[in-house]
């Protein structure tokens, strides 16, 4: 084991530690993939001071990265010569005895909190997919099939656990600490390592109906009618996904749905418009499943054939669009069309009722976007380099005209989504208005900056 001139309870391991090294710096995505100094791998809260000292005190210092799932195409969980934390150890997750609440370590992906929240019998607002991270999930917010009804993750975060850039380990809530609270709750990982989330839980909502419904590219004026008429009716217990993608072995374009419907709905019936009348599915393949556990594992047999060169961008919009809509179909077909290796790249639209996401004050989480509205992401995928420049500049321009349509439409500019950024967004774009007070937390709780990855804010000490 690779030794530091501190002893931690942990693991640290560097390029000489061999497959330990690899498999430690190893991301969702392979363009993530840097190589740091150091792996860090914390076994108790206390580990990550002696870590942050060390790397400040280096002349010049050490960049500190800091990965809990590993899940996102930047390389804000990477490092080039730093030094990566690494969470990953730190995934304990208790259930309170009186079920009101969950506290989750920095390190849990999804899967172990829905694991926990199966074998207690309640629920938390988290990811659709079991091996995205809590923290960075939940820092840049937080959309879940459950926030049709409850909200955002940091709507229902109760406290935290933070390790500050000066070592201090504190508690914070809206009575400790409320700024950091404040701060933490949409403005990434700014402002400390977060190593314990404590969520409001709920009661079961299970069983859910999950699974895929498929429509050739040639209804897809006719799909998105139907989808339009649907959402107008929607509720919190039903969440709707959509996908543009490519499938084998013919890779004509098609449309995917993957719908959630939790227990307390009529599946049957809220499905129906997706069924009957104009439109028909090629596939129908929906099931009932128990819990978020299950439900988080849906999409394993499609991501272990992905292409794992992958850059992800989105954005937050108004409405679906129809002329927006159509547009989007017609450029991504056009762009994968075009070359055989980015054929595995897709367009995401997640349709969630916006409702209980927009009673929530503006100013009263860093997340700053609660007017009602949708979320999309774009994915370029290829399995070779040489199309990683192409899905670079597709996906930046899909994106962008995204915007400018949300912006003529609505009069107003919803900027950058935080958790589909790549970090050469800028900060009045992901943070609005909020951005000022976000500034003045920065100077307070990370006046040198040690947290430098990411969407970065200057602090402002005036």
């Amino acid at each position: 084991m690779t030794s530091l001139p501190f002893s931690i309870q942990g693991q640290i391991v560097d390029a000489d530690s061999g497959d330990d090294y690899v498999k430690a710096i190893d991301r969702h995505s392979h363009l993530s993939i840097l190589k740091p100094k150091y792996v860090v791998f914390p076994a108790a809260f206390s580990d990550i001071p002696l870590v942050l000292q060390y790397a400040t005190s280096q002349e010049p210092p050490l960049e500190v990265a800091v990965k809990g799932g590993g899940a996102h195409s930047s390389v804000w969980a990477s490092s080039e010569g730093g030094i990566v934390i690494d969470l990953g150890r730190l995934n304990g997750v208790t259930v309170a005895e009186d079920k009101q609440s969950v506290a989750v370590q920095g390190g849990a992906l999804w899967g172990h909190v829905y694991k926990a929240c199966q074998e207690a019998k309640v629920e938390v607002v988290g990811g659709p997919l079991w091996y995205v991270g809590v923290g960075g999930f939940s820092l840049g917010g937080g959309y879940g099939p459950m926030s049709g009804e409850h909200g955002l993750a940091i709507d229902n975060l109760l406290s935290a656990v933070v390790v500050l850039a000066d070592g201090r380990i504190v508690k914070t809530s809206l009575a400790e600490e409320p700024d950091l609270f404040w701060a933490i709750r949409g403005g990434g990982s700014q402002f400390g390592v977060v190593v314990e989330f404590t969520f409001k839980a709920y009661p079961p909502a299970g069983p859910f109906t999950v699974g895929t419904l498929i429509y050739p590219g040639s209804e897809v004026p006719q799909f998105l009618k139907v989808l339009q008429e649907w959402k107008v009716n929607q509720t919190g217990q039903a969440r709707i996904n959509v996908m543009f993608f490519r499938p084998g072995p013919q890779f004509t374009p098609k449309i995917m749905v993957l719908p959630w419907v939790s227990g307390a709905s009529d599946a049957k019936q809220v499905l129906a418009p997706f069924r009957e009348g104009t439109i028909h599915p090629i596939v129908d393949k929906v099931v009932s499943v128990p819990d978020m556990l299950t439900v988080s594992h849906a999409g394993d047999a499609g991501l272990a054939v992905a292409p794992r060169r992958v850059v992800i961008r989105g954005g937050l919009i108004a409405d679906i669009w129809t002329d927006m809509f159509l547009e989007v179909w017609k450029r991504w077909c056009d762009y994968t069309e075009s070359t055989d290796d980015v054929k595995g790249s897709t367009v995401f639209w997640d349709i969630t009722r916006p409702d209980k996401i927009a009673q929530v004050d503006p100013a009263a989480t860093a997340s700053h976007v609660r007017k009602p509205h949708y979320w999309f992401a774009i994915q370029g995928r290829s399995h070779e380099a040489r199309a990683d420049q192409m899905n670079r500049e597709f996906v930046s321009s899909l994106v962008s005209y995204i915007r400018q349509v949300n912006t003529e439409k609505t009069g107003e500019d919803f900027g950058a989504f935080l958790n589909m950024s790549q970090g050469d967004e800028r900060p009045e774009d992901v943070f609005g208005e909020n951005l000022p007070r976000l500034r003045k937390v920065k100077a307070k709780y990370d006046p040198k900056k040690v947290w430098s990855k990411g969407i970065v804010i200057e602090p402002d000490f005036e």
